[in-house]
């Protein structure tokens, strides 16, 4: 029985290759009506609702008119994202797709699970020419919380099959967000990726750390041991 994979995607697999900040504030402006500046680097690991939920609590916008509009804020977000990002590149993570090859060459099933829109992880990915290798996913729009998000992934993985739900593993570049999986109980990489140290993974406490993706074989060997 193949064994699953599954992976954050933007600041892990890929990244845009400039900061794309601006189509989160467009989005909040389209729906909330408030004008904002947004600086995506302090919300790392963070969802796609709980950044705009932060960004308005900051500006004094109250929860009970967050609420209300999150999921069309959720809607409106591609739209944002293709009017700022399309036309700029995608940078792919040194060793993300040999990786993936492999995996799926040794039967694994591959999943997203990311507190991004789905649609502009799908466009990141197209993009990325990433696409086609994933068979499932959960995103942004099913949930405020990245470790409930990581649950349904992981629970679509194994539909069908006499698996037991965590017998796979989570890969992130983000503390934060290996933090949530660990709390789920699935198996958990950490990947510095070139912007963190082993330090910033400190309190995550992953299961195993890697550099690049270029370590596949730790990542082989754990997943099929």
């Amino acid at each position: 029985m193949a064994k699953f994979a599954i992976f954050d995607a933007c600041g892990t697999l890929v990244s845009d290759a400039k900061d794309v900040s601006d189509y989160v504030a467009e989005s909040i402006r389209n729906i909330y009506g408030v004008i904002v500046k947004v600086d995506l680097s302090r919300y790392e690991g963070c969802t796609a609702k709980e950044i705009a939920r932060l960004v308005l609590n900051e500006y004094g916008i109250m929860e009970t008119e967050i609420d209300p509009r999150l999921d069309r804020y959720m809607e409106d977000l591609p739209y944002s994202y293709y009017n700022v990002a399309w036309s700029d590149r995608i940078v792919v993570s040194e060793g993300a797709k040999t990786l993936l090859d492999e995996l799926r060459e040794n039967g694994a099933l591959l999943g997203i699970a990311t507190g991004d829109s789905e649609k502009v992880t799908r466009m990141r990915l197209r993009k990325a020419g990433l696409d086609s290798y994933f068979a499932f996913g959960s995103y942004g729009e099913e949930s405020e919380d990245m470790g409930e998000i990581i649950g349904i992934a992981a629970k679509r993985a194994v539909s069908g099959s006499s698996l037991p739900v965590y017998d796979g593993i989570f890969i992130s570049g983000s503390p934060k967000t290996v933090k949530a999986a660990k709390e789920t109980g699935i198996f958990s990489i950490g990947c510095m990726l070139g912007r963190h140290d082993a330090s910033d993974f400190q309190d995550a406490k992953p299961d195993l750390m890697i550099k690049t993706f270029r370590e596949k074989r730790q990542i082989l060997k754990t997943l099929f041991k």
